[in-house]
C-alpha cells in the first residue's frame, strides 16, 4: 500500500529522527532507516541503547509481510560452579527508589547487532557503510546533552560510575553531564568501522565476545564467548486482537505486553461518553484490577510458557514508515546498564539479570538458555482489511502496554486527535500505589490506596512516539522529549 507521505519518523531524539530521515531522503527504504537510526540512538539515548542491548521489531512490508523480531537478551547456558558478583545500586526516582543490580553477574546476552546484521541482509537496500555514515558524522561533532539526558544519566550515576570508561563519557568534574553540555563516544566510531569490515561474526564470534567472556570470566560473571556464538534472533508471528473496531498487533511472549493490553482493553467495558470524568477514571482502576495480579507472571498469561521472568527498565522506542508501505516498530533496552564498557567500543553490556522486582526466589533464580521475559510493546494497528492505520510504542517498564493503550482509547473510544490522544493524561496503578497524571475527576478520599498525583505529563508514562497512517501525522511524546517528522 502507498502512502500521501513520503514517509513518517517518530523517535526518543531528535538525533535519531534526524538520521533516518537521512537515509530516507537519500533513497532508503524503512529498513534501511531503521538499521541507521538504531545505530544512531547508541549515541543519542545512550542509556536506553546500545551494541549490548536487546529488543523487538514489529514490522510489515510493502508486500504484505508482518513478522516479530525478537533480538531480545538471552539468559547464559550454565551458571555451575560460578560465584556471581553483583552491584546492588539505589535508583531515586523522586516518588520512588528500587534497587537494582550491576556488575558482571548481571549481564545478559545481547541481540542488538544480530538485529541489525539480520534487518541488512534481508531487508535493506543501501550498504552498511550509508547507513552508518550519519552516525559517523555524529560522532565527529558530539551531541548536545537534553534535559531527559541530563535527568536520565544523574538517575544511573552510580551504574556509570562503576567503571572508569562510564565516568569519563558521562561526567564532567565529578559531575554528570549537564543539559546542553557536550557528548560524544570517540571509540564507538572506532567499532562502526570495524563492523563495516568484519559484520556480526566478529561481534559474535570474535573480539567483542572474547573480551566479554574474559571480563566475565575474571570477575564473577556468566556470560561466555559460547553464549555469544550460539545468540540467534527469533522471528515470532505478531499476536493480534481486536479493539474498537481495528486490530492491534504486538509481540506475543516472552513479551507480556501485548496480551496484558488485550486483557486491559477488554475488561474496560463500554467507554463513558466524557473522558477523564470520574466514570472514565474508575473504568481505568477497573481494568487494571484484572491486570495487577499478572505483573511479572507469563505463568498467568500462558500455561506453556517456561522461558524466563524479566522486564526491562531503560526502554526507548521509535517508528518509522515509507511511502512504499513498509513499516518499523521497535523497542530496545539495556535495562540501567551493567556498568561495563566493552573495551575499545564505548557500548555498555545490559544488566538483565540484575533486576530482582520480578524474580520472587532472589536475584540469581533465573533458567539458563532463556530468552528473557519483557514489556516492550511495539505496536501496528490495521484497520478490518489488513491496512496499515497506526503504529507507536513506548518505554516505562511495567507502565508499557497501558499507555499504550490508553493512547488508542483516546484514539479510537473518544475520537481524539493525535496530539490530544498523546498529551491527554495518563494513569498507572500497581500493587500497592495509584499514579496520575493531572486532568482528571478524582475523589481521592475514595482511593484506598497511596496516589501520586502529578501536576504536569511525567516521565514516568513513558513516551509514546507515534505515527498516525491514516491521518499522516506523527507526533514524539514531550514527556520524553520525542521527535517526529512526516515529509509529503
Amino acid at each position: 500500500m502507498k502512502y500521501k507521505f513520503k514517509y513518517a519518523i517518530a523517535s526518543g531524539h531528535e538525533g535519531t529522527t534526524k538520521v533516518a530521515q537521512i537515509i530516507l531522503d537519500a533513497g532508503g527504504n524503512a529498513f534501511d532507516a531503521t538499521v541507521a537510526a538504531y545505530l544512531a540512538s547508541f549515541v543519542t539515548e545512550p542509556m536506553m541503547a546500545s551494541a549490548g542491548a536487546g529488543g523487538f521489531i514489529n514490522f510489515s512490508t510493502a508486500l504484505g509481510e508482518h513478522q516479530i523480531l525478537d533480538f531480545f537478551c538471552q539468559t547464559p547456558a550454565s551458571k555451575s560452579g560460578i560465584v556471581p558478583n553483583y552491584t546492588g545500586i539505589n535508583v531515586d526516582f523522586g516518588e520512588s527508589s528500587e534497587t537494582f543490580y550491576c556488575g558482571p553477574a548481571s549481564m545478559a546476552v545481547p541481540g542488538a547487532i544480530a538485529m541489525i546484521h539480520y534487518l541488512h541482509k534481508h531487508y535493506c537496500r543501501m550498504p552498511l557503510r550509508e547507513l552508518i555514515q550519519p552516525t559517523l558524522e555524529i560522532l565527529k561533532s558530539g551531541i548536545s546533552y537534553s534535559m531527559f539526558q541530563a535527568l536520565d544519566t544523574k538517575l544511573l550515576a552510580n551504574i556509570l560510575q562503576q567503571s572508569t570508561r562510564g565516568k569519563e563519557l558521562f561526567f564532567n568534574d565529578g559531575k554528570t553531564l549537564a543539559e546542553g553540555e557536550l557528548f560524544s563516544m570517540s571509540q564507538y566510531a572506532d567499532f562502526l568501522e570495524s563492523f563495516i569490515r568484519e559484520d556480526a561474526i566478529w561481534f559474535y564470534k570474535g573480539e567483542i565476545a572474547s573480551s566479554v567472556d574474559s571480563y566475565s570470566r575474571e570477575n564473577g560473571g556468566y556470560v561466555r564467548r559460547s553464549d555469544f556464538e550460539s545468540y540467534k534472533i527469533k522471528i515470532r508471528e505478531p499476536y493480534r486482537f481486536d479493539m474498537m473496531g481495528r486490530i492491534v498487533s504486538a509481540p506475543d511472549l516472552p513479551s507480556m505486553g501485548g496480551r496484558m493490553m488485550q486483557i486491559f482493553t477488554d475488561h474496560l467495558g463500554d467507554l463513558v461518553d466524557k473522558s477523564l470524568s470520574q466514570q472514565h477514571f474508575s473504568k481505568l482502576r477497573s481494568a487494571f484490577a484484572q491486570v495487577i495480579p499478572m505483573y511479572g507472571r507469563p505463568d498467568l498469561l500462558d500455561s506453556t510458557s517456561a522461558e524466563s521472568n524479566k522486564i526491562a527498565g531503560g526502554t526507548s522506542h521509535f517508528n518509522i514508515v515509507d511511502r512504499q508501505g513498509n513499516a518499523v516498530s521497535l523497542s530496545t533496552s539495556i535495562g540501567e546498564g551493567s556498568g561495563f564498557f566493552i573495551p575499545g567500543t564505548d557500548m555498555q553490556m545490559n544488566n538483565m539479570l540484575g533486576e530482582p522486582g520480578l524474580m520472587p526466589n532472589g536475584i540469581d533464580t533465573w533458567k539458563p538458555d532463556m530468552r528473557l521475559n519483557s514489556m516492550m510493546t511495539p505496536v501496528i494497528v490495521t484497520d478490518a482489511n489488513r491496512n496499515l492505520d497506526f503504529i507507536t510504542g513506548t518505554g516505562g517498564s511495567t507502565r508499557i502496554p497501558f499507555s499504550i493503550a490508553q493512547v488508542l482509547i483516546n484514539k479510537y473510544g473518544f475520537g481524539y486527535d493525535l496530539e490530544k490522544s498523546t498529551i491527554a493524561p495518563r494513569v498507572f496503578e500497581s500493587v500497592d500505589k495509584l499514579y496520575v497524571e493531572q486532568g482528571f475527576d478524582i475523589d481521592r478520599d475514595s482511593i484506598e490506596k497511596d496516589i501520586n498525583i502529578w501536576q504536569e505529563n511525567n516521565l514516568i508514562f513513558g513516551g509514546v512516539h507515534s505515527i498516525d497512517v491514516a491521518n499522516g501525522l506523527a507526533i514524539g511524546d514531550s514527556r520524553r522529549e520525542g521527535s517526529s517528522v512526516v515529509v509529503f
